[in-house]
């Protein structure tokens, strides 16, 4: 399993819609997801799944963090 982050600006609306539609496509493939931010300007989410699923996540939302590893 590999661990990623998206991160998504909150006054960017199609970026949270983008990043919560890609969740939903691939929950049953996610082994974890953890939601954070302040939700005022940003949100992000700690994922762990598929490697494969990382070269899927959207460019405009993907985000390097402490928590990624392959």
């Amino acid at each position: 399993m590999s661990r990623f982050s998206m991160v998504a600006r909150v006054d960017a609306r199609h970026e949270v819609a983008e990043a919560e539609a890609w969740i939903a496509r691939h929950q049953e493939e996610l082994t974890s997801v953890s939601q954070g931010g302040c939700g005022c300007c940003v949100r992000t989410w700690l994922i762990e799944g598929p490697r494969e699923l990382v070269d899927e996540v959207p460019a405009a939302i993907s985000a390097s963090t402490d928590w990624d590893r392959d």
